[in-house]
């Protein structure tokens, strides 16, 4: 099949699913909520920036992969150009989407592992605490990876809950499975995919139909692409075709697949159909396109060369798998009363600036995508809104008229009513976004033009983004007007001390920072 016989394919499936106008509460019954975000998918990676409505919301191109669902959601959602990641790493993202809370309150300044004490913390309300409490069903399906990482497991990688014998074993070294109880924070439907392993997630799950008769909490390896397996057990929960959910009760599903997320090295780490299709015979040069990947050395391009057409593929595959599962929403009978949240963790720098992975505030990675399809309500426009993790629970809580449920602990603020009404006569745009890395030892902001960091040991970075929107150009705050860096310094300690950050507690850095009296 050809690019455009493709795109046309899934243009017509897409096209039955997100064509409907009609507004949410037509039956008066509450909102349902589908949260998709896949692992490590950068902003750039959709093709829809390339069509004319889209192009201004970049300063930089975007990238060449084919995303015909996420192009056609684009045009009836609100998409946003400057979401961040706030601190680029996989659980620290999600304890704060979770939470609605910054690091040093939700327990999870870095990933959890099993060598590390990070968790979040058990006595928290969470975002599905609240869907819960609320009144919805609750499904999570795909990765977690915001659990204490315990040796509770035997050494086949069921679960034990002892350190005693057959338990003492961890089943992976990073993710681990989340029994029933508080870890789970009010998610019912529970089907967890754990390990950084495309075609053998190690799978656990609620449901013995899902997993060959197996209970809670032993494991089950399907050996399929992840995300159809997630895909094939969210057709079925949608469709009700079991009874999975009270059809007279809203639902809420959050979906977050593995890929994107490395490994992307061969055909086996993909979805081979779609490598084969659109990205096996591409030049090399024709897929690697960013400038900033000049700067890489010879390794680091050489894996960068290897890594794009497989890194896209995954790409294309989850946004196929998304196409499976928006139609059946549609065949649900519910698409016109469900809101659909698209975003990611965090990015990906594919060998720019000589680097993989996330962890650092290049645009690459610190930004993401985000989008918010309200029926009837959103219709492809830009949002230029600084959206931090934080702010997304009570956002999307406030979106689905739950905004006197958010709890008192959260951190973030509610955009809903801006978002969706494009008014912001009455409340200020952040006009900066925090970073932090996982370690404790960079901090920094993006403005809506410069991007600027410090160490712990005072070493600084900055970017004029306007100028140089692909940050090849090193500056010095004493190249700025002084009212922009005082800005900038000023803004940074502001942040800080609204995260309650260790740096703001001890004041490090100081000479530089201007932390609030």
């Amino acid at each position: 099949m050809k690019r455009r016989e493709y795109i046309q394919t899934m243009g017509m499936g897409t096209g039955l699913i997100l064509c409907s106008s009609g507004a949410l509460l037509k039956n008066n019954k509450q909102p349902n909520l589908l949260f998709i975000f896949p692992d490590q998918m950068r902003r750039e990676a959709m093709g829809f920036w390339q069509n004319d409505a889209f192009k201004k919301g970049l300063r930089t191109q975007s990238d060449p992969v084919v995303t015909p669902v996420l192009d056609k959601l684009a045009e009836e959602s609100v998409v946003f150009t400057q979401a961040v990641s706030t601190c680029p790493i996989c659980s620290p993202y999600r304890a704060m989407l979770m939470s609605g809370m910054y690091p040093a309150q939700n327990g999870v300044a870095n990933n959890c592992r099993h060598d590390r004490d990070e968790h979040l913390k058990h006595d928290i309300d969470c975002f599905t605490d609240v869907l819960a409490s609320s009144g919805y069903d609750t499904c999570y399906v795909g990765k977690t990876h915001w659990e204490r990482n315990d040796p509770l497991f035997d050494e086949k990688g069921h679960y034990m809950g002892t350190t005693q014998p057959p338990g003492g074993h961890h089943m992976n070294p990073y993710d681990t499975y989340i029994p029933p109880g508080r870890g789970r924070h009010g998610n019912d439907y529970w089907f967890q995919c754990v390990k950084d392993d495309h075609k053998d997630p190690r799978v656990y799950s609620s449901e013995p139909d899902r997993i060959e008769g197996k209970t809670d909490g032993q494991q089950y390896r399907p050996e399929i692409y992840s995300p159809k397996l997630e895909a094939d057990v969210l057709v079925d929960y949608l469709k009700n075709s079991a009874g999975q959910r009270n059809a007279s009760k809203p639902f809420s599903v959050i979906w977050a697949p593995n890929p994107p997320h490395n490994p992307y090295a061969s055909e086996d780490d993909c979805d081979e159909v779609a490598y084969r299709e659109f990205y096996k015979d591409q030049n090399v040069s024709d897929l690697l396109i960013r400038p900033n990947v000049a700067e890489a050395d010879k390794a680091t391009k050489e894996r960068a060369e290897l890594s794009v057409p497989f890194y896209f593929a995954n790409v294309t595959g989850v946004d196929k798998q998304i196409g499976r599962v928006f139609q059946a929403l549609e065949e649900s009978g519910e698409a016109d009363n469900t809101i659909v949240v698209f975003t990611a963790d965090h990015g990906e720098m594919m060998g720019s600036h000589n680097r993989f992975g996330k962890t650092v505030i290049y645009e690459e990675a610190f930004c993401i995508p985000f989008m918010i399809k309200y029926p009837g309500k959103t219709a492809g426009t830009l949002e230029d809104l600084m959206l931090a993790p934080v702010d997304v629970m009570p956002t999307v809580l406030g979106l689905l008229g739950l905004g006197s449920q958010i709890p008192k602990a959260v951190e973030g603020k509610n955009f809903s009513h801006e978002i969706l009404t494009r008014d912001w006569s009455k409340t200020e745009k952040p006009k900066s976004a925090l970073f932090m890395d996982n370690a404790d030892t960079v901090k920094g902001v993006r403005t809506n033009r410069y991007t600027f960091q410090i160490d712990h040991q005072g070493k600084q970075m900055l970017f004029d983004n306007e100028k140089d929107p692909y940050q090849m150009k090193e500056l010095k705050l004493s190249d700025l007007p002084k009212a922009d860096a005082d800005f900038i310094v000023s803004e940074l300690g502001m942040w800080l001390a609204t995260a309650n950050d260790p740096w703001f507690q001890e004041k490090t850095q100081a000479a530089v920072i201007k932390y609030p009296a």
